[in-house]
């Protein structure tokens, strides 16, 4: 699993919700998420499914405002997640 950096925008429709900003190769996409999903800055996603040069082809866990699901985003924008498990 891979944290993505993000920028906290505010509240979102539901309480459980905050409302974020994501780096894209594009410019920044925003996308309500669950609160729960957020780590000092940073969200839980799964692992890239792409590459091409200096980004990274990343799922997000809900589609952003322009309806996007999959984002191009700079590697330096990811962090792995250190208390992910390690499988064999």
């Amino acid at each position: 699993m891979m944290l993505l950096k993000i920028k906290r925008l505010g509240e979102g429709l539901h309480p459980s919700e905050t409302f974020v900003s994501v780096e894209t190769r594009n410019g920044p996409e925003q996308l309500a998420v669950d609160a729960k999903s957020l780590r000092n800055g940073t969200l839980l996603i799964g692992w890239p499914v792409g590459k091409d040069g200096g980004f990274l082809l990343v799922e997000l866990p809900r589609p952003t405002a322009s309806g996007a699901r999959r984002v191009w985003v700079r590697k330096e924008e990811l962090v792995p997640d250190k208390t992910a498990r390690k499988t064999a």
